[in-house]
């Protein structure tokens, strides 16, 4: 059976054809059906068509002035969901869809189903080239549990106590407390707090504020975002952050820290593990990676996509 597993995130999407290595695009979108803008398109950002409309995904989307994110349309939006699913696809597909969500909701899941399903085949072109698609089926799983299950089933978790597992993302912080035995005892989502909500702590910064009232200077978030995934925190060539980012950076990991214990006290008797995963995660390996009882994933952005390849 194909099974093609996807992340649909703030920040980035994921996804990867079971025994493939997963894709990943930021999630930025532009629409360019009516526009000539164009430029060449990558595997990581690419050109996609589909119904009707001539769409540029990822990096390149970013740079232009009409560029939306996953965050802002709302990623479960099938405007959203069809181009970053497929655009992962470099074969004709026929199979099922396994697609990771930080909750359950109806409403939004048989909105995907009628999508993905009801409008069979897909005829998709990415970077040129023609595809169509048939979505036979898609399955729904939850984001954090996931990946804790599977941990737990790889031996990387202390199997004599619960985790607490802190998912933090681009625009969403998710928590869960899990027994090894697959019990959910609390979850949780704190939307608006995660990588965007650091990069907004930056750009409000007096530093920023400076560089911005002298040289009138507009900061984008998302492009903030890359300066801190790529360990540069330099906005550009010339607004350099590095000297305020370590504050900020613990004064939004302690606020966040603070907010879960609140919520999960209850549980923490009986906690040995605490997993932090999501594309976030690096942010604090050097803080906690170290320490007892505390899990890095190596790779803590793919957690919940490879724990979902390995269903």
């Amino acid at each position: 059976m194909t099974i093609f597993c996807t992340d649909i995130g703030n920040y980035s999407s994921i996804t990867a054809l079971a025994g493939q290595k997963p894709q990943i695009i930021r999630s930025a979108i532009c629409d360019v059906t009516y526009t000539s803008a164009r430029t060449e398109p990558t595997a990581d950002s690419p050109s996609v068509e589909i119904d009707g409309k001539k769409l540029i995904l990822g990096n390149r989307a970013i740079k232009q002035k009409q560029q939306a994110t996953a965050a802002e349309r709302g990623k479960s939006a099938t405007e959203i969901v069809k181009p970053f699913l497929f655009a992962g696809l470099t074969a004709d597909f026929d199979g099922t869809v396994r697609f990771l969500v930080p909750e359950r909701h109806d409403w939004d899941e048989d909105s995907i189903r009628k999508a993905l399903i009801a409008a069979n085949p897909h005829e998709v072109v990415v970077n040129g080239k023609v595809y169509k698609h048939r979505v036979k089926a898609v399955d729904f799983y939850l984001e954090t549990d996931i990946a804790v299950s599977h941990a737990y089933a790889q031996g990387k978790l202390d199997a004599d106590g619960d985790t607490l597992a802190i998912d933090i993302g681009g625009g969403t912080t998710n928590f869960v407390v899990m027994t090894p035995d697959g019990d959910v005892l609390a979850r949780r989502s704190i939307p608006k707090v995660g990588g965007v909500s650091l990069a907004n702590d930056v750009i409000n910064s007096d530093l920023m504020q400076q560089y911005a009232k002298r040289e009138s200077a507009v900061f984008n978030t998302s492009k903030l975002m890359d300066a801190i995934a790529d360990g540069s925190l330099s906005y550009g060539r010339r607004y350099d952050f590095s000297s305020v980012f370590p504050g900020l950076l613990e004064n939004w990991f302690n606020n966040l820290i603070d907010s879960i214990q609140t919520s999960v006290n209850a549980y923490m008797a009986d906690v040995t593990n605490v997993m932090i995963i999501g594309g976030n995660a690096n942010l604090v390996r050097d803080k906690l990676g170290s320490k007892p009882g505390f899990y890095i994933p190596e790779n803590p952005q793919l957690s919940n996509i490879e724990a979902l390849m390995a269903i």
